[in-house]
């Protein structure tokens, strides 16, 4: 396989973390939605708190209309939707027509629920499209160097996510693990080797994340800048 530009591992990288944002982000926001529904119109503001997003959304409803569906949000899942296909549509070449696909269906089954009334069960499909984009990438990308990179974008944007809400440390471990094997494939001068060591401090004691949140969450999304900024 030939050599991967630096332009085209930024662009494996992020089609990586927007991919894993847009299923993450929305496997969380169940959670928060449920509650909302059932008990607290305002549960979305601790879920905004905890990825740092400045409610401007007004209210609940503003909140589903924006942080959902406004592509104009850079904090919308619309956005990261569009961000990850941008990104998929440049390699395509790389992770082929059926992975990108994938995230074609993925985004217009999403934007089809924009006026439903039952969010969880409209949103499913998008849920597994996403998947299938993943088992694609799994099944299809032959080079390894570019399986590592979108992969490896893939858990940063995952353990963000986990690090912001708290999740438990064992789930969080697990995944972190995951972030050593890939990086453990890399090729030599993809991973930031200042920013992993931070990392493995901090993961080698159980919780002590929570004590460096702010450390640990620029650590984690710098350790492929030199590769990607």
């Amino acid at each position: 396989m030939g050599v991967i530009s630096l332009e085209h591992r930024g662009n494996l990288y992020w089609l990586g973390r927007y991919a894993e944002r847009v299923y993450a982000t929305l496997h969380s926001f169940f959670d928060h939605y449920d509650i909302t529904l059932d008990k607290d119109k305002n549960s979305y503001k601790k879920f905004l708190d905890n990825l740092e997003i400045e409610d401007h959304y007004g209210d609940y409803h503003g909140f589903i209309r924006g942080f959902l569906f406004d592509k104009k949000d850079e904090n919308s899942i619309s956005a990261a939707f569009h961000n990850a296909y941008d990104n998929a549509l440049v390699i395509r070449n790389s992770i082929g027509s059926e992975a990108l696909a994938y995230i074609q269906l993925a985004m217009d089954v999403f934007h089809s629920t924009r006026d439903t009334k039952n969010l969880r069960l409209a949103l499913m499909p998008v849920m597994d499209y996403m998947l299938a984009f993943w088992g694609s990438i799994d099944d299809k990308l032959i080079d390894g160097e570019a399986r590592t990179i979108i992969k490896g974008g893939k858990l940063v944007e995952r353990m963000d996510l986990y690090f912001r809400f708290n999740y438990e440390h064992k789930l969080i471990n697990s995944e972190y693990e995951k972030l050593c094997n890939v990086l453990s494939r890399a090729p030599k001068g993809l991973c930031n080797t200042q920013y992993l060591a931070i990392l493995v401090e901090v993961m080698a004691i159980e919780n002590s994340y929570k004590e460096r949140q702010e450390e640990v969450l620029d650590s984690l999304n710098k350790l492929f800048e030199e590769q990607t900024s």
